[in-house]
């Protein structure tokens, strides 16, 4: 054999190698500082933050079937200069993903991140295995696709809806029902609600119409506490609001038939005294289960006697500046930012 001959094995060899090579730096390897997903958080960004234009704490999930990133971030952000400027960047393989975006959940207990279909968050519990109320939590869901080659995808998380339901209980005419039930020998109103969710499946998180969460029981209670306000809606003369997960989906539990939120409404006098219970079914006037859907509102109208449950259309109208008082955490009467 000449040499000619072995000259050409060898450059057959390396063409070979080379193109081997090609599909997999092409397809899946990417540089290090490399990012084809982005989510950007106006609230996060130094450049827009205000004390009322904010937020205290970040969690993103991205999922494909499994858990393929996640990323939990803090005010102020200062990770690194992306972050900083409210650009959240991340590196992903081409497909569909599911992507969640939170905040306010630092009071919030996740389980099961890693599997998409079993991956949830729970209510906090008191020690006599009652709920708490949950935080003003807000959330955004995004669904990217990516694809390689491909140009930079981006989302945008503005936090302007929340994630809970709320109900609000307007109230006048109280003595009807109690001589003792004047708002100033009322120190603060107590409700044990029922027929209540208690757990949150990512994948059962959607949009505001669809999503519903879950329980553990049908024995599921939720304990509350409210200062009650002035407020400005009608002709009513104080209340009280909180915080909900959306109604619960009972289809798992055999059932197609919706069960109604069940408040019984304790109101305690200045020496921490039981002044009277209420007790109210959140049904409309047929006696049908009304849901609860996420950032919605539902009041209950407590005239005397006569009690009347409405779905808000303009969130305006109950208080707006309730909403940028007091604390957002559970057992804070539902005022929350």
């Amino acid at each position: 054999m000449n040499k000619g001959y072995y000259l050409q094995v060898f450059y057959l060899l390396a063409i070979t190698s080379v193109l081997l090579l090609i599909p997999t730096s092409c397809t899946y390897d990417y540089f290090e500082d490399e990012t084809n997903y982005e989510v950007y958080v106006p609230k996060a960004d130094k450049d827009l933050r205000t004390e009322t234009y904010s937020i205290e704490d970040l969690s993103i999930f991205i999922y494909n079937d499994v858990l393929n990133k996640e990323r939990y971030s803090y005010n102020p952000f200062a990770e690194n200069a992306r972050s900083m400027s409210g650009n959240f960047n991340f590196r992903l393989y081409p497909g569909s993903y599911a992507v969640y975006c939170f905040t306010n959940v630092q009071e919030t207990n996740f389980q099961n991140l890693n599997t998409y279909n079993e991956a949830r968050f729970d209510l906090q519990q008191y020690t006599d295995g009652s709920y708490k109320e949950p935080s003003a939590i807000y959330v955004e869901y995004k669904t990217p696709t990516i694809h390689f080659p491909g140009p930079l995808v981006s989302d945008t998380a503005l936090f302007e809806r929340k994630y809970v339901g709320r109900i609000c209980v307007a109230f006048k005419n109280l003595t009807k029902l109690d001589a003792s039930l004047t708002q100033a020998n009322i120190k603060e109103i107590r409700i044990e609600a029922s027929g209540i969710g208690v757990k949150q499946y990512l994948s059962a998180l959607t949009d505001s119409v669809n999503t519903r969460s879950s329980r553990n029981s049908i024995n599921d209670k939720m304990q509350l506490k409210s200062k009650i306000f002035d407020i400005d809606y009608k002709d009513f003369e104080f209340g009280i609001q909180n915080y909900y997960f959306p109604s619960p989906d009972l289809s798992g539990e055999g059932s197609e038939q919706m069960e109604p939120i069940a408040l019984k409404i304790s109101f305690i006098g200045q020496s921490d005294n039981v002044l009277f219970n209420l007790d109210t079914r959140i049904t409309n006037k047929a006696g049908d289960p009304i849901v609860l859907h996420m950032n919605e509102t539902l009041v209950v109208e407590v005239d005397g006697n006569n009690i009347q449950i409405l779905r808000l259309d303009d969130l305006e109208e109950w208080n707006p500046q309730i909403e940028q008082e007091g604390e957002s955490g559970p057992g804070s009467g539902g005022l929350g930012v």
